[in-house]
């Protein structure tokens, strides 16, 4: 599909949306297919209802431009006036995280040597091994980054395991993620996730965002 059938389609879709015979879940289905990858191997999309170009750059949408056929070299990437306010104050937000999680724990260890007695030097020591769990975890998750759209949602019996006994078995609500490198993502769902829409996991955010 070239940017040209994929604006014709758009338009196509917008109509039938307008005209009541798309559901939103059909029509935000039919506008995740309008994927068009160029020459340069690039990745874009259009923004419903305006048909504004998205290219996927720095692992987000950024409105663009995108490059007709006499093109022979491709545009520029998109300039840091372009990106989004939030995305340049990535670094802060990290610090925050980062501050948070130290106040936290700084009170979890300050309760414990006030109220752990003499075993509180033995409990702060796990406090520590925790804190240190924790950090790393939330390291990985600021880390990370993703986007797709939710293909299916469907409640699955899982078995949970249990320390201090043999475990147990119940029932969790997971989401299946398709991402525009054809990946599927499987994970817990948000209550107000539904099929057909588009998520975002920020690299420096801690939360999902809905498109």
């Amino acid at each position: 599909m070239d940017f040209q059938e994929a604006e014709t389609r758009f338009q196509q879709i917008e109509h039938r949306h307008a005209a009541g015979q798309l559901s939103e879940p059909n029509y935000r289905a039919a506008l995740g297919e309008l994927r068009v990858t160029d020459e340069w191997g690039r990745l874009w999309m259009l923004q419903e209802q305006t048909g504004q170009w998205h290219i996927y750059y720095q692992e987000q949408w950024v409105p663009s431009t995108p490059p007709r056929p006499a093109a022979t070299q491709p545009p520029p990437s998109p300039s840091v006036a372009q990106l989004p306010r939030r995305e340049r104050s990535t670094g802060g937000k990290v610090l925050l995280y980062f501050i948070i999680w130290a106040v936290c724990w700084i009170v979890i260890g300050g309760a414990v040597l006030a109220f752990g007695g003499t075993d509180g030097p033995k409990i702060l020591a796990g406090v520590g091994v925790a804190a240190l769990l924790s950090l790393v975890l939330m390291l990985g998750s600021l880390a990370s980054s993703w986007s797709g759209q939710v293909v299916d949602i469907r409640t699955e019996r899982v078995r949970v395991n249990d320390d201090d006994g043999p475990g147990y078995w119940e029932n969790r609500t997971v989401a299946y993620i398709r991402q525009p490198n054809g990946r599927t993502r499987k994970m817990a769902a948000m209550g107000d996730w539904q099929v057909g829409d588009r998520l975002e996991k920020r690299r420096g955010e801690a939360y999902i965002r809905k498109l």
